[in-house]
């Protein structure tokens, strides 16, 4: 297993082989611990850019994904201070759950063309503390 610097490293240079959601999830986590919410809502953007289009799939960026995500993350860091990445994920297993958003965004609004590409806010419920 990566360390969280390698993991960082190699996110932020696309030389990971891939970049599953948990490891999203952690990088994430990390930027969050490091840097703060909004030097890691930048971070996350210009890195998953960069990283979906040196992989040749920039259509996989998506503006609101990654901020919603960010602020739910964030929710569960902040409902639960103290706890390490690994720990928090235990105590918050909806982190790993790819169709968390559902919660949050009607499909309609979250797939649309206007959400990939510029931040759309939750149409079902705010995303609060979990």
């Amino acid at each position: 297993m990566l360390t969280d610097d390698e993991l960082v490293r190699g996110f932020e240079e696309g030389s990971l082989d891939d970049f599953p959601h948990a490891s999203h999830v952690r990088v994430a986590l990390v930027y969050l611990a490091r840097y703060g919410h909004a030097e890691a809502l930048s971070r996350l953007l210009q890195g998953l850019l960069r990283f979906a289009t040196a992989k040749g799939h920039p259509e996989k960026f998506h503006v609101t994904m990654t901020r919603a995500w960010l602020d739910f993350i964030d929710a569960a860091r902040l409902a639960h201070p103290g706890l390490s990445p690994a720990s928090l994920v235990d105590a918050c297993p909806e982190l790993l759950d790819r169709n968390a958003l559902s919660r949050f965004y009607t499909p309609e609004r979250l797939h649309s063309d206007e959400a990939r590409t510029g931040w759309v806010p939750p149409d079902l419920a705010e995303i609060g503390r979990i």
